[in-house]
């Protein structure tokens, strides 16, 4: 995954993004958190929480 992805993402935290991963999901939530290896992302819908790999990662759209 590029830095520049992980960057983008660490430096949105409390936005909305939509997070495509390598296997072909799609996640459109907000971010809650992050460290070196992952992101915590919340479903506004069901209240959950997921946490993400980096290197999962595929590409990020991050709303602004």
């Amino acid at each position: 995954m590029s830095e520049l992805i992980r960057e983008r993402v660490k430096s949105s935290e409390g936005k909305s993004v939509k997070i495509f991963l390598n296997n072909g999901w799609r996640y459109a939530r907000k971010i809650t958190g992050s460290d070196k290896d992952f992101v915590e992302i919340l479903d506004r819908k069901t209240s959950a929480y997921k946490i993400i790999r980096f290197s999962d990662i595929k590409d990020c759209e991050v709303e602004e």
